[in-house]
């Protein structure tokens, strides 16, 4: 890094975690601008999606699962998850990793 960014990152880290936490959303905001979501447009996008949803399950083209598949299903995900996390292979949501890789 270059002294200034050094510095200024030196000085970042000083910050409460509040004003760091504002400061990380201002800098990655820099990096991917993206509009201002309005609202009642996103209310109206997913009433949209719904309505495409539930057409489509009406027509026979999606499948629908109880709520009793769907707990089963995150009870499975969340017990393989926490054998991985002890077995060291997974790093939270950034993918598989090597135990013999230092991280």
């Amino acid at each position: 890094m270059l002294p200034t960014t050094e510095l200024i990152e030196s000085e970042a880290l000083t910050l409460p975690v509040s004003e760091r936490a504002e400061l990380i959303v201002h800098l990655q905001d820099s990096l991917e601008p993206h509009p201002k979501a309005v609202p009642a447009q996103v209310e109206k996008a997913w009433l949209n999606e719904a309505n495409r949803r539930y057409q489509s399950y009406l027509q026979g083209e999606e499948e629908s699962y109880s709520a009793d598949e769907v707990f089963a299903d995150l009870r499975a995900d969340d017990d393989s998850s926490l054998f991985a996390r002890r077995s060291g292979k997974v790093c939270a949501s950034f993918g598989s990793i090597s135990s013999e890789s230092g991280t």
